[in-house]
């Protein structure tokens, strides 16, 4: 255990458990959408319409692309706030849309839902690892982060077996349902939790980054190369998923 868990902060291993299984119901709620597509589309769409599977296919786009545009402000709220109020925030916000997906009489107000979870997995996607950073000493974060991403494959695949297990008993729109409680009791699990950059100091960013900052960065091959791969791989599956 003590490889796996180097020295650490105090509450870094509690922390890195709670961030996990976050991580594990984000993607779950990410991906039970599209396991969930046929009977969507069969519950608003008339079997002849020719831009059914299309309009469908559209509620990933709204939740990616609103994921895009939360994921900068949230994560500039997140420098100057406490992570951890942030993401037991963010993390209510998606589970409650999640279960209010379940309860959407028209189509329009599925979309909106959708909005609304990529909203909140928009703040959790730049708070988490910064913390499990703040906890974790530097020549260690790629274990632990590797153990933090593992949620990812694990529960984008556990997202199509529980809706389809579900949806088989109960219907659609319990599959929604069925996710929500546990997220939203995670959430609340995060507001008991200290921020690692300690109670009663400043949170406001020591120095601002540079023109020249930014420019290393971008200088940074490595760092260049891994953003299009992930950029491509988001865009590839999220496709895929539908």
């Amino acid at each position: 255990m003590t490889a796996l868990f180097p020295p650490r902060k105090p509450g870094a291993r509690a922390a890195l458990a709670l961030l996990l299984s976050i991580n594990l119901f984000n993607y779950i709620d990410r991906q039970i959408l599209a396991a969930l597509e046929p009977q969507i589309r069969e519950t608003f769409f008339a079997p002849n319409d020719p831009y059914a599977m299309t309009k469908t296919g559209a509620l990933g786009m709204v939740f990616l692309v609103t994921y895009m545009f939360a994921a900068p402000l949230l994560g500039w709220l997140s420098d100057r706030f406490s992570r951890w109020i942030i993401v037991g925030t963010c993390v209510i916000l998606w589970s409650v849309a999640s279960g209010a997906s379940g309860l959407a009489a028209t189509f329009g107000i599925l979309v909106f839902t959708r909005v609304l979870v990529g909203i909140g997995e928009g703040g959790y996607g730049p708070a988490a690892p910064t913390i499990l950073a703040d906890l974790f000493p530097i020549e260690h974060r790629g274990r632990i982060l590797a153990i933090f991403c593992a949620a990812i494959p694990v529960g984008s695949a556990l997202g199509y077996v529980l809706g389809g297990l579900v949806n088989a008993q109960l219907g659609w729109r319990w599959a929604f349902y069925v996710v929500a409680p546990p997220g939203i009791l995670l959430g609340l699990l995060c507001f008991f939790q200290r921020d690692p950059r300690g109670l009663g100091t400043s949170l406001q960013p020591k120095a601002k980054p540079k023109r020249e900052d930014y420019l290393t960065v971008l200088r940074t091959r490595s760092y260049v190369f891994n953003c299009a791969a992930q950029t491509a791989m988001t865009f590839a599956l999220g496709g895929l998923a539908f």
